[in-house]
């Protein structure tokens, strides 16, 4: 298995694409309750690779990502062989990163001693890209239109 496996909430939204990966590989509901109920190794394999078909599918796709705490900001931007990165940093326990009101005070305040940012590039091939997407949404970041990654960039440029 190359990512992880899906949650059972996920199966269950993805319902109707696992009986079209389950018809793909020829196994109807009748095959697939008997497999359920008597092998569970194969039971296992065929959810792993389901769970590892979405992924590929997802992690192929994703440009941006956020991580935002109250202390920190983590922006990531996948390009085809790397991933930049923008992390700000408060050193003011009264700056809240989830408010939208403090990304307006940063931008104002670019050279303030409460914030600090920093900028970061590593280089990846595909593999490594996709495993270290699914590592950083396994870890909070969210799938972003890359707004604010792109607000920020040109702010520190």
């Amino acid at each position: 298995m190359k990512f992880s496996r899906l949650t059972k909430e996920q199966f269950e939204e993805l319902s109707d694409e696992f009986a079209l990966f389950l018809a793909s590989n020829a196994i109807d509901s009748y095959k697939w309750k008997k497999i359920k109920t008597t092998s569970v190794d194969l039971t296992d394999k065929i959810l792993d690779l389901f769970s590892d078909t979405v992924w590929n599918k997802v992690l192929s796709k994703v440009n941006y990502l956020n991580n935002i705490s109250s202390s920190h900001i983590f922006l990531f931007k996948c390009n085809k062989n790397s991933i930049d990165s923008i992390v700000i940093k408060s050193n003011d326990n009264q700056i809240d990163f989830k408010k939208s009101e403090t990304h307006s005070f940063f931008l104002k305040n670019l050279n303030s001693e409460k914030i600090e940012a920093f900028r970061a590039v590593k280089k990846l091939n595909k593999k490594e890209q996709k495993k270290e997407i699914h590592t950083l949404i396994r870890n909070g970041s969210e799938i972003s239109d890359g707004e604010l990654y792109e607000m920020y960039c040109k702010r520190l440029s």
